[in-house]
């Protein structure tokens, strides 16, 4: 008989991201934000204003979710919403002020935590988890 904890790949891949967003969110604290807060900021930063369906998609997060937290940055100034010229119904989020001036310490700790991961594990096995990891995509 199967043990379906451990031969389980979906249970395997969402306890160790459970265990990395516990790593983040450690020094995300700090600054009084945590892992997704940061994930939705960087998302900002790097593709400029965008709606809730693009970070979602970019972040994995359900809408749902990137609904509560990017109400939860709003409500602390961290980002700004306004309509999208485009579509009448949607909004285009953008990095706040104060979601700017923590810019470059958001990336350093970024950089940190994913430095430390990376030293626990060998450069080939990463690029092999990152191959694996892409294939894990919904079809359709």
């Amino acid at each position: 008989m199967q043990n379906p904890i451990d031969d389980c790949v979906g249970f395997r891949v969402a306890a160790a991201h459970r265990r990395l967003d516990r790593v983040f969110n450690r020094e995300y604290e700090g600054i009084g934000l945590s892992h997704t807060h940061a994930q939705i900021l960087v998302c900002l930063f790097e593709r400029g204003p965008s709606r809730m369906t693009d970070i979602a998609a970019l972040t994995g997060l359900s809408h749902s979710t990137v609904s509560r937290l990017t109400k939860e940055l709003s409500r602390h100034r961290y980002l700004r919403r306004k309509p999208d010229p485009t579509d009448g119904r949607a909004q285009l989020l953008s990095a706040g002020n104060r979601a700017v001036g923590l810019k470059d310490e958001l990336y350093r700790i970024h950089a940190l935590v994913n430095a430390r991961v990376r030293r626990e594990i060998a450069d080939a096995d990463i690029a092999h988890l990152f191959e694996i990891l892409s294939l894990i995509e919904p079809h359709g």
